[in-house]
């Protein structure tokens, strides 16, 4: 948290422009067929039962969970060796770029800091050139420092349903929007109770932001 809010002091927010406030892995980034991919690496694979990943890895050799005390060792791993290979999510460029027409943007994502600036350079490299803030654990802090900056319409896009609660929570006022970029995580994902919507796709999105700022 208090990384994040050190990184905002760095942004200027445009008080008449609203602002999207978007998560990266599975709504800007591809990150599950990835993880999976790096999993096999390691003589394991995750069992998508739920959206959950500690208790879902798996050794390929006995079918036996990963030791949760492993756990945030392999997803440092994953991140030194993929974070610059995660995919954009089809068509997000495009609608990105039509949404900052009228509104800011800022990438909020949950990555180890160490990390940050990598996926930094990959998204600009990837021409997504708007502010991301690093963070960790539930947005609704983050997203309520960012609320004490601007009175303008906030839109927060998250595909994790506890970061939409504690959105809805720190700054009920908030527009949320669910989106699960893998077909496979959004079919066993139950649309979020603290969203506003559930979109199926970056098209989706837009026209909904466009329907619910009147443009």
């Amino acid at each position: 948290m208090k990384y994040a809010i050190e990184q905002l002091k760095l942004l200027s927010f445009n008080n008449s422009r609203p602002i999207i406030i978007s998560d990266a892995d599975e709504v800007i980034l591809h990150f599950a067929h990835i993880l999976s991919d790096y999993l096999h690496t390691q003589g394991m694979y995750v069992n998508f039962t739920s959206y959950a990943l500690e208790g879902n890895i798996k050794y390929l050799k006995n079918d036996e969970p990963v030791n949760s005390d492993l756990f945030k060792e392999l997803i440092d791993d994953y991140f030194d060796h993929y974070v610059e290979k995660q995919p954009l999510v089809k068509n997000v460029h495009k609608h990105l770029k039509n949404l900052s027409e009228f509104c800011d943007i800022v990438i909020l994502t949950n990555i180890p800091h160490d990390y940050a600036d990598r996926r930094r350079k990959l998204l600009r490299d990837q021409g997504l050139n708007y502010p991301m803030i690093s963070s960790s654990g539930p947005k609704g802090p983050v997203m309520k420092a960012i609320r004490k900056l601007t009175s303008e319409k906030l839109i927060f896009i998250d595909d994790i349903s506890h970061h939409h609660e504690s959105v809805a929570r720190y700054v009920p006022d908030t527009f949320r929007i669910q989106y699960i970029a893998n077909t496979q995580l959004s079919d066993i994902e139950e649309k979020s109770k603290h969203c506003h919507h559930r979109c199926r796709d970056w098209s989706h999105i837009e026209q909904v932001i466009r329907e619910y700022l009147k443009i």
